[in-house]
């Protein structure tokens, strides 16, 4: 099929490289200002379902790639691949059935978009924490989200999905159709091996009274920090978020300390009363010296993503690593903290999470790698000239922290570290998912770079036991 016969057979669209406005239009395909250098040969753009049946039916006698994008919301830029990049951002609708508590989603809906929508039903989902990010990476890559402790993974409550599968074909998955797919849908992220165009999921109720604290120490007290959260994380109900963030100081503090740790603890509570007794039992605990402390905010979703998007300032660029760790969690935080006295950028800070209990109670799925505690260190920067002392700052820090980390999450990891990929998996599901993907994907369509590679786990031993 030659490329006209290709256009006229979409709804959609294709732009070629060699057509006016195909660098912006390639510049457009990733959010990250930090550009990959891949350059692929056609950008699809479909416009429903026919039009990715026929796009990968194109590829598959072309004998090209490619590549599916959602919202191009990742850092290592794994939407834009050198071939097809099949641009799925048409398809965002979202239906919810509030009688059977499920709702139909479509791959470009964003955290923030599908949260809206559930709110005039009373209804909630373990959204991401970022709201720009649609549901296509975030599902395929786990979706380790809102109030997880007590809705567990985003990805465990999949109950099945549509997708189209290398031989062009649209198919169901779930516990009972395609049972092996619908294994692999849940957690493979990049390694997966087909275009999922709708999910459709289980929903929570959603928590009237969503209340958040805030003690900032400086950084030099991360380590108090951190014992703090995981003794409170045992007095208190599983709709408890805690995460440390290790940063510059915000400006009323600016004067006071360079650096800071900040515990923010969020309870998804179903009334005030609720909310407040339990930050007062996480208050409780809290050590001495903070320089600031701010109670009981009321923060509904749209107020924790306006939060959030702070943090993460479009069009700057980005570097990020992600890392589960076990026993040596401590030795985590504080490799990230003594990492954030040095980035070389203000903007640079990481995350120190307390993992919910769930880590020991989950579904198979090829989400297999967790730990006990997360971390995650962001470089954020604006100018091309400072790529190197960034991208080199975050490597530094991750390799000091090596010997903690059992792991990474495939939704954060440095995927430009060819061996990142398969330490987001048990040995188990690394395994498994080879299997899967050269029996639906033989010719290796959906093959990015670095989704087959057999280099070693980061860390000996790490990617050789299931979470």
């Amino acid at each position: 099929m030659i490329i006209e016969q290709l256009k006229a057979a979409l709804s959609g669209s294709v732009v070629t490289a060699e057509e006016q406005g195909f660098d912006t239009a390639r510049e457009a395909l990733v959010w990250n200002g930090r550009k990959p250098a891949r350059r692929p040969r056609l950008i699809v753009r479909a416009a429903n379902v026919a039009d990715v049946q026929a796009a990968v039916r194109f590829a598959a006698a072309a004998g090209l790639r490619v590549s599916p994008r959602g919202g191009g919301h990742n850092w290592s830029g794994i939407a834009q691949q050198d071939e097809i990049v099949l641009d799925l951002g048409a398809l965002d609708t979202i239906h919810v059935d509030p009688a059977r508590r499920v709702a139909e989603v479509g791959p470009a809906a964003t955290n923030l978009d599908f949260v809206a929508a559930l709110e005039p039903h009373g209804l909630a989902f373990p959204a991401g924490h970022c709201a720009s990010v649609p549901m296509s990476g975030y599902l395929l890559g786990g979706g380790f989200g809102w109030n997880s402790g007590e809705w567990g993974m985003a990805c465990h409550s999949v109950e099945s999905v549509d997708l189209v599968t290398a031989d062009g074909e649209l198919r169901r998955a779930s516990a009972t159709e395609n049972p092996d797919l619908y294994w692999a849908v849940r957690g493979a992220g990049p390694a997966f091996f087909g275009v999922v165009v709708r999910y459709r999921v289980r929903l929570q109720t959603l928590p009237r009274a969503i209340t958040t604290s805030v003690r900032t120490y400086r950084l030099s007290d991360a380590d108090a920090v951190a014992r703090w959260m995981k003794a409170a994380k045992a007095v208190v109900p599983v709709n408890v978020e805690f995460t440390m963030a290790m940063s510059s100081a915000p400006p009323p503090l600016a004067g006071t300390a360079a650096k800071v740790a900040s515990g923010i603890v969020t309870v998804f509570a179903s009334d005030l009363a609720e909310a407040r007794a339990t930050l007062g039992r996480v208050a409780a605990l809290a050590p001495e010296g903070a320089l600031d402390v701010q109670e009981e905010i009321p923060t509904p979703f749209p107020v924790l993503y306006d939060i959030i998007g702070t943090f993460f300032p479009k069009g700057a660029r980005y570097a990020v690593d992600a890392f589960w760790a076990e026993e040596k969690a401590a030795d985590l935080f504080h490799g990230l903290a003594e990492a954030i006295a040095q980035a070389p950028s203000p903007r640079s800070f990481a995350l120190g999470v307390i993992t919910p209990s769930f880590a020991d109670e989950r579904p198979d799925a090829a989400f297999s790698m967790i730990g006990s505690a997360f971390g995650c260190a962001y470089a954020i920067w604006d100018e091309p000239r400072d790529d190197a002392a960034n991208t080199a700052w975050l490597r530094r820090a991750a390799d000091a922290v090596a010997p903690a980390v059992r792991g990474h999450y495939v939704g954060e990891a440095d995927l430009e570290r060819p061996e990142r990929l398969r330490g987001c998996y048990s040995a188990e599901a690394w395994e498994r998912l080879a299997t899967l993907r050269d029996r639906h994907d033989p010719a290796g369509m959906f093959r990015r770079a670095g989704a087959t590679a057999a280099a070693a786990p980061t860390q000996p031993g790490g990617a050789e036991k299931a979470a």
